[in-house]
């Protein structure tokens, strides 16, 4: 009786730990999808934000368009350039308020294509921030299995 007493427990030590492994490998996955959920909803929530944010400002310089062209129309119907001269100032005006649209229309894409190409680098970075240390970890999981339970996967 002696003799079996101290082989059970040499067997259940090995299974135990090797059971203890196992749990400690599943959790880690679990955390890992868990927190790889939480990243998608994050990004999730980033890519509402820039819909929103891109369809109001198209539908805000929509609207300024249409306002600039009521705002001409409107003047040119109230004067009725009566001479060439009132029509030349007029034709500068409506050209450079076109061109302060412009100007101001990129200014808005440029700083709106900022805002996106910072949100896109900021995603990317925190994956690789949760990603390359759970890779390592998997690499360094894999290589002791394989140097030290080479039998497991033959």
């Amino acid at each position: 009786m002696n003799e079996s007493g101290p082989s059970k427990k040499e067997e259940k030590s090995p299974l135990k730990g090797w059971n203890d492994f196992l749990t400690n490998i599943n959790e880690g996955f679990q955390k890992f999808q868990q927190s790889l959920e939480e990243q998608l909803k994050k990004n999730q929530e980033n890519w509402e934000k820039s819909k929103e944010h891109a369809g109001k400002f198209f539908k805000k310089i929509q609207e300024d368009w249409q306002k600039k062209i009521n705002e001409w129309d409107k003047k040119v119907k109230e004067s009725q350039l009566k001479n060439r001269e009132q029509w030349e100032e007029t034709r500068r005006r409506i050209q450079w308020d076109i061109e302060k649209w412009e100007n101001k229309t990129r200014k808005d894409i440029k700083d709106g294509l900022k805002w996106w190409n910072w949100q896109t680098i900021k995603g990317a970075y925190l994956f690789l921030i949760v990603m390359i240390p759970i890779i390592i970890v998997l690499f360094l999981v894999f290589y002791i299995l394989t140097k030290f339970f080479p039998f497991l996967f033959y």
